[in-house]
């Protein structure tokens, strides 16, 4: 009988084959070949144990080949048609909701790369077939060897080790990334959870139709000019702390520094929360750290401003019907999401957005709230950047002396590198659409404020790369205003003075309000932050009052300048 380990090498060849073309990444590869070692040294191996049938070995292992390299193969071809791993909710939705006709003209369009796909599988499957072929004539051709097929005699320790195997292959399922792996419970599951997803958005629908009040009610009032023009950035993952413009000891902000005396940058905010969408919802809705459920009752900012006569934007590079976040940004006028990926998992450039921000500032409507969702510093930090914008990579500078003098790992320090790369090339993005906005309207009330969701621990306070929900740099954001002449809510000379107001972005749909000079029953301006009749508020982070604390290196040149 040819060895179980023969049976796993030759699968695990095969899916090396399958990554080595890039039709699966390296995470994909890992988690699949983990996933393939159990099913055939704990399901086929057990089999064979339990029947004493060494064709049994062969047979699973066969039709695990099979499971895993069509698994693969389908993953190849969606990722070469979408140039990324695409979202699964989005794959079931267009083929849940495409008619015969539709079908057959994606398959007269896409018959290459379907063939390339379904030509890796067969190849792939007959190396793997050839090979297990080829090993079982030579263990024939050996003289020891019997001529017939003899009944397996386990050992002991073979029936306890493939025994175990089964019980890890069984609890392996329990871990719900590993079991969405799974090429048999890979679609299934995935229809089901998509599914459940409209079931529960339509009911959430329902919910907030029923619960909030009238537009009537709201009493919105615009009191601007005829003319008015509003971009609110969402930036995602970025900690004021790496950035240049806030004194960071790397040039991570040039061209927003050079921008510098047309900016209001406020240098005390911090995120209600250290994920996204808990901070969004806050953010985007009547929802705050003391009132948490006021987005069921209350209107969000895209529908106050929609009450107030503005052409509402939604331009996105996350992805597309992102649970509660998708039932705001379906409210917008014209909504366009570009990452057709797993959302934050993949690598479309936020620079992709540049087009679209173009041709919402080109549209005729007088009044326009143009919303840009990032995908920022989100980590992988080394997707979020082209190749050119890697200028901190390996870098011996002050900043890396002191993560080295803080006793940070080599891998800290290297994803620090990464992640300032992606703030440099947020710069780049930022300071791109605040150019665009300035010429495209010139002469014309216009504002553009720049937020981030939260921030991220790289290293500053511990050996840590990610959200963090304890640390201070999960919640240190930067915000940024520019404005043009015209209609301009902050003076140069106030300026200074609203720079060091602290702030906490639960509030931040009054902020919004004030900008697109907006009122309504809803509307606090003492919680809007460039209003004369702003107070400052308690801050919370973990649940505790916010204070500043300083990273594990405290003398300068540090971590961050603070």
């Amino acid at each position: 009988m040819m060895p179980i380990s023969a049976h796993f090498l030759i699968g695990a060849g095969g899916l090396a084959a399958f990554w080595a073309g890039g039709m699966i990444s390296a995470n994909e590869f890992a988690k699949l070949a983990v996933l393939m070692a159990l099913f055939i040294y704990g399901l086929a191996g057990s089999i064979a144990t339990w029947t004493r049938s060494p064709a049994w070995l062969g047979r699973i292992a066969r039709l695990t080949w099979l499971l895993f390299f069509a698994d693969a193969a389908v993953r190849g071809f969606l990722r070469a048609y979408f140039g990324m791993r695409p979202g699964p909710g989005m794959v079931l939705q267009a083929v849940l909701n495409t008619n015969p006709g539709e079908t057959m003209e994606f398959f007269s369009q896409q018959w290459r790369s379907i063939g390339i796909s379904a030509a890796s599988l067969l190849l792939s499957m007959a190396a793997a077939l050839w090979l297990q072929k080829l090993l079982q004539k030579r263990r024939q051709a050996r003289p020891d060897a019997q001529r017939r097929p003899q009944p397996l005699q386990p050992s002991r320790a073979s029936r306890i080790g493939v025994s175990v195997m089964l019980v890890l292959l069984v609890a392996i399922h329990f871990n719900k990334t590993m079991a969405k792996e799974n090429p048999v419970l890979f679609w299934p599951l995935r229809y089901q959870a998509h599914m459940q997803e409209l079931r529960e958005m339509t009911a959430l629908r329902q919910q907030l139709a029923e619960q909030r009040s009238q537009p009537a009610e709201w009493a919105v009032r615009y009191h601007g000019e005829d003319q008015r023009t509003v971009i609110w950035v969402l930036g995602e993952s970025t900690n004021r702390n790496n950035m240049s413009l806030y004194g960071y000891g790397r040039e991570t902000t040039p061209l927003l520094d050079a921008m510098r005396g047309d900016l209001t940058v406020l240098g005390d905010v911090v995120s209600s929360a250290s994920a996204t969408m808990g901070s969004l919802m806050n953010m985007l809705t009547p929802a705050s750290l003391q009132q948490p459920n006021g987005w069921q009752i209350k209107p969000d900012v895209l529908q106050l401003a929609r009450a107030a006569g503005y052409k509402t934007f939604w331009l996105s590079n996350q992805a597309a019907n992102d649970g509660w976040l998708g039932l705001v940004a379906e409210q917008a006028d014209l909504l366009r999401y570009i990452n057709n990926g797993e959302g934050r998992g993949e690598n479309n450039l936020d620079g992709a957005l540049l087009p679209h921000v173009d041709a919402a500032l080109a549209d005729p409507a007088p009044k326009k709230l143009i919303v840009v969702h990032l995908l920022g510093a989100h980590p992988t930090y080394d997707m979020r950047y082209p190749e050119q914008f890697a200028r901190f990579d390996d870098r011996e500078d002050s900043v890396a002396a002191a993560l080295k003098a803080a006793g940070r790992s080599f891998w800290i320090r290297e994803q620090r590198d990464e992640y300032d790369n992606a703030i440099l090339y947020g710069d780049y993005v930022l300071s791109e659409i605040i150019r665009r906005a300035s010429t495209a309207t010139a002469g014309k009330p216009a504002a553009l404020l720049y937020s981030s969701d939260h921030g991220q621990e790289v290293g500053h306070f511990r050996n840590h790369a990610g959200q963090s929900p304890v640390e201070n740099s999960g919640y240190e954001i930067p915000m940024v205003l520019w404005e043009s002449p015209v209609g301009a809510i902050v003076s140069p000379g106030l300026r200074s003075a609203m720079q060091g107001r602290p702030y906490q972005t639960d509030y931040l749909d009054h902020t919004m309000l004030g900008l697109m000079k907006v009122t309504s029953t809803y509307y606090q301006p003492e919680h809007d932050v460039f209003s004369p009749q702003f107070r400052p508020q308690p801050r919370l982070i973990r649940d505790r009052p916010y204070q500043v604390a300083t990273p594990a290196c405290a003398q300068p040149p540090c971590l961050a300048v603070r």
